[in-house]
This record gives C-alpha cells, structure tokens and sequence, in this order.
C-alpha cells in the first residue's frame, strides 16, 4: 500500500476512511484545520495561505498518494437558499483549495497520484445544489490542464453526513463507512469512478434529460 495523505481529514467520509486504514493496518498522514496530537498530522490555519507548510510537509514522505475529502455544502432549495458568504465558501472549499494545492503540489513535491471525492451534481447543475455542483464541475474540469502524472476523481450521490443531515432521501445514498470501502477499493483507479452502479448510471440519464425535468425530480 502507498503512502496516503488525507486533507481535510475531519469530514465525516474521511474519518470512516481513516478508521477503516487503522483496521487494516494501514498507515497514513492527515492535514486539517483541527488540533491533533498525533505524530503524522499537520495543522493548518489556512490551506491556501499555508501551503509552504503543506508542501514541506509533503516532501517528507515518498511518492504520496493525496485524497481530498474537502467539501462543503450550504445550499438545499427550496428549504433553504444559501447566504453570499456561503456562496463564497463552497467555491473556496470545493474548488479553490484543492485546485491550488494541486497545481503547487504537483510542480513542488513528488507526489505520485492525486484523488478527489466529487458528486454526481457535478455533471449538470440542478436548481437544489447547483452552485455546488458547479463548483464540483469546475473542478474536475480544471483538473485536465495541470497534466498530472495520475489522479482519480469519484463521484459520490448522497452520502448520509453531517452536510446532508437536512437533505431528503435519494436513489442510491450510502453511508459515510460504505463512501469509504468504495474509496479504498477504487485507490488505484484512474480517471473517473462511481461510488455504486446506480450513481454511474445515472451519470448518463443525467446527460439526457432536459434541464426543466432535472430541475423538478
């Protein structure tokens, strides 16, 4: 197993995962915002604004495999229309920090593949989460002019977190532990991947049906 670093290591996907790399007896590296005493962790106070540190941090290990768990998620219409500070927010957390981070860890260190947990909104923009999903979209397709060595995207559908604890149920969720299997069975995938078959497939009904409709379900 390669050397893995999780950033944003306090969502509640990553910590599954993380509990999940403590079964097997996998080893592994965490930067977060949140205080931890642990040997292989690094604190930060603001990703983009530290990335020194990042980086410096990031030389110290071999050939890493970098995940990003960063999300956020404010908006969930029509129960609820997001503020201009949240609007700002999910576009610095969704987008902004791992796209930065990436293009100063792929010229500045030698990390050997990055990963990304993105959404099925990020294919077509619906009226609940588009901001969000938007910022998801632009982040995968900025991806594709840093010409990495390797990185892997995978697109989750609901997962039952603290970000969605007030959103209505979906067609294929899951739970933060079974995001986490996925994550860990698809570590060396490149490309594009799904958390489950329903979520791929709906990738393609999603591409066909008019916006209205997508809008209304």
């Amino acid at each position: 197993m390669k050397n893995i670093i999780i950033i944003g290591s306090s969502s509640d996907i990553s910590i599954s995962f993380q509990a999940l790399l403590d079964l097997k007896k996998i080893s592994f590296y965490t930067i977060s915002r949140s205080e931890s005493n642990k040997y292989n962790h690094l604190t930060v106070q603001n990703y983009i604004n530290d990335t020194e540190k990042i980086i410096s941090f990031v030389n110290k290990i071999k050939n890493p495999t970098i995940i990003f768990f960063n999300g956020y998620l404010a908006e969930n219409r029509d129960f609820y229309e997001p503020s201009l500070d949240e609007i700002a927010l999910t576009d610095y957390v969704n987008f902004q920090v791992p796209f930065l981070l990436t293009k100063s860890l792929s010229i500045n260190s030698s990390v050997d593949k990055f990963i990304y947990i993105s959404s099925i909104a990020s294919v077509k923009p619906r009226r609940k989460n588009f901001i969000y999903g938007m910022s998801k979209n632009k982040l995968e397709k900025s991806l594709k002019f840093l010409n990495l060595k390797s990185y892997l995207i995978i697109r989750f559908g609901k997962v039952d977190t603290k970000m969605s604890i007030n959103h209505t149920n979906a067609p294929f969720s899951i739970s933060s532990k079974q995001a986490a299997t996925t994550i860990f069975n698809k570590l060396d995938k490149k490309g594009y991947a799904y958390g489950n078959l329903g979520v791929h497939l709906s990738r393609f009904l999603l591409a066909l049906l008019p916006q209205k409709v997508i809008n209304k379900f």
